[in-house]
This record gives C-alpha cells, sequence and structure tokens, in this order.
C-alpha cells in the first residue's frame, strides 16, 4: 500500500478520535458546572446562612445545661438564659414572675417549642444582643425586654424594646432602638424613656399606648422613678458548660 493510501485510511480515524476527545471534555465542563450550582444545605437552608455541614443534613442540638439567672428586676421577677451553647450561642431567654406564676419566653411565641439546630446555635440569643443600659421601672403587669429583627441575607439588624402589658394586651408594642453601649432604655407602665448620644441631657419620651413615633424631649434631670431593676443590664456567666450536647441526625 502507498503512503498515499496510509495516510488516507489514518485521517478519518484521527478525526473520530478528536471528537470523541472534545464530547468528552464537553460532558466534563458541563458536569462542572452543574455541580457547583447545586446549593448545599446550609445554603438551601435560609437566605445568607452557612453552608457549615459541608452539605450534609443539619442536625437538631439537645442542650443540658443549669438556666442562669441574666437579669433580676427585683426578689420575684427576673429573666433566664436556658438551653445554650455558651453566652453567645443559642438558648431562650424567658421572663420569670415567681409571684404570678409565669413564665414566658422573650420572643416569638413558640419559638422555642422547636428543637434547636447546628444553624441556630451558631447565633447570638436577640435578647442578649442589646449593649445599651435597659433599665426596668415597670409593674408587674408589664413585661418587657430587648430583642432584634435580623437579616442574615444583608446581614442587618433592627433592635427593639417589645413590651407587652398582660392586662391590657391593646398596649402591646414594641419601639425602635440603637444597640449602642451609650444609649439608655428605661421601661415604665405609660412610657418608653431613651436617652441616645450625643444628647445625654435629654430622653425621648414615646408614650403608651403608642399611636405613632412621636415623642416629647424630656430633661434628664426630670426623670426619676420610685423603684427601679437590680440590674441594667443583661449580663451572662460564661463558666457555666452544658454538661451535656446531643447532636441528633434527621
Amino acid at each position: 500500500m502507498s503512503d498515499e493510501k496510509k495516510s488516507e485510511g489514518t485521517e478519518p480515524g484521527l478525526k473520530i478520535v478528536m471528537i470523541i476527545a472534545v464530547v468528552i471534555f464537553v460532558i466534563w465542563v458541563l458536569w462542572n458546572v452543574v455541580v457547583s450550582m447545586i446549593p448545599t444545605v446550609g445554603g438551601s437552608f435560609g437566605a445568607g446562612f452557612p453552608g457549615g455541614s459541608g452539605g450534609r443534613a443539619i442536625r437538631d442540638v439537645e442542650i443540658d445545661v443549669d438556666p442562669q439567672v441574666v437579669y433580676r428586676i427585683d426578689d420575684h421577677r427576673f429573666f433566664t438564659l436556658e438551653q445554650y451553647l455558651d453566652c453567645n450561642n443559642g438558648g431562650f431567654v424567658y421572663y420569670n414572675d415567681t409571684n404570678k406564676k409565669i413564665k414566658v419566653l422573650a420572643g416569638y411565641e413558640g419559638a422555642d417549642k422547636r428543637p434547636q439546630n447546628e444553624v441556630t446555635t451558631m447565633q447570638e440569643n436577640d435578647v442578649l444582643a442589646l449593649n445599651g443600659k435597659f433599665v426596668y421601672a415597670a409593674s408587674d403587669n408589664v413585661i418587657a425586654y430587648p430583642t432584634r429583627d435580623v437579616s442574615y441575607k444583608y446581614g442587618s439588624s433592627t433592635y427593639y424594646i417589645a413590651y407587652k402589658n398582660i392586662s391590657d394586651p391593646s398596649k402591646n408594642t414594641k419601639f425602635e432602638v440603637s444597640p449602642s453601649n451609650y444609649n439608655t432604655n428605661i421601661v415604665t407602665g405609660s412610657a418608653i424613656y431613651i436617652q441616645e448620644q450625643p444628647n445625654p441631657k435629654y430622653y425621648k419620651r414615646y408614650s403608651i399606648p403608642n399611636k405613632s413615633d412621636n415623642y416629647e424631649w424630656i430633661e434628664s434631670s426630670e426623670v426619676t422613678f420610685k423603684r427601679v431593676s437590680k440590674d441594667d443590664h443583661f449580663h451572662c456567666d460564661n463558666t457555666i458548660k452544658p454538661r451535656l450536647v446531643k447532636y441528633i441526625s434527621n
């Protein structure tokens, strides 16, 4: 067979091999693109939540730890932190009144009925997140506490003082506040007083019931109360550790 005929027979074979190689390469590229577009479990769980679990299912978490008092109003009213990993991770805060035999979650009703998981235990409790002063000067008909709404998608938080009147729920409301260390928030039965920097000589007074965002300026020297809470900040003892942390696969 001549060299010319040999080359004619080889060219179709090379073309077939090249076509197969190109097809395999295209399939490989498409496969990697598709895999990269598949979200992890953490990413699909909620906007902005970290994957953290490497794609596996997020586990529920049970925590056996002693409750601790994180804010005391008086001898029979106080807030406790429970089911926490530490002061900065997970847990539920409860308002307690031993005289009235009241114990209610400081947060969305029923939120503590769902088990915590590997995502929620990574987050700081909303009540403990407020850095400013929180002074309780209201009667035992009022349940009030700091809280926040968190946008994990946009990385922002809005802080509030939640106010609930046991005798008259029509007065229930919330007031937006700043998380600044230098601000003071005072709760009474008839108003919320908010002192913000750079105006330490004045308070903003918001009347209750809160029918609008209007407030009046009150000089600090005029803001006095017969009785205020024993604590003026929420606090937490990080030396208290869980006895047992149990992870439950779903």
